[in-house]
């Protein structure tokens, strides 16, 4: 027995529409022919309130509106108060924090190579997450 193969038909595809050309008025002027592309002005509407609740929510969120939102940190590091310079704290390096400084800017300047995971969690230990103010004085442990 022979096996008869028939190739795969693909599906028809309608004929390409025309395309648009210049039509003249009654006077002999050419006018372009209108283009209807089915948008209603509710879907203009739609448009342009979606575009502008999009834009709001990204400037909100670029500006961090939303932080609060965020649950709170437990666990003891949330709970422990600024240290006062040199309370509890054994031999260490004084620092005294500038402008746009935190614990890992800080931390990496204490140290310069290596991993300062554990050093800033030693200082998160010591300060706890409250801001970092400048001009003020932190102890650094060795």
């Amino acid at each position: 027995m022979a096996a008869i193969i028939e190739p795969r038909r693909l599906p028809v595809r309608p004929a390409p529409r025309p395309a648009l050309r210049l039509v003249s008025a009654h006077d002999g002027r050419p006018v372009g022919a209108p283009v209807d592309l089915g948008f209603t002005a509710a879907h203009l509407a739609g448009a342009v309130v979606a575009l502008v609740l999009a834009m709001v929510l990204a400037l909100a969120i670029g500006n961090g509106a939303f932080a609060s939102l965020a649950p709170a940190p437990t666990g003891g590091a949330a709970a422990v108060a600024p240290a006062a310079p040199g309370a509890g704290v054994g031999d260490g390096t004084a620092v005294t924090v500038q402008a746009g400084d935190t614990l890992w800017s800080i931390a990496r300047r204490a140290q310069p190579t290596g991993d300062v995971r554990p050093l800033v969690d030693r200082l998160l230990d010591t300060y706890g997450s409250t801001t970092l103010q400048p001009g003020q004085q932190i102890t650094v442990p060795a």
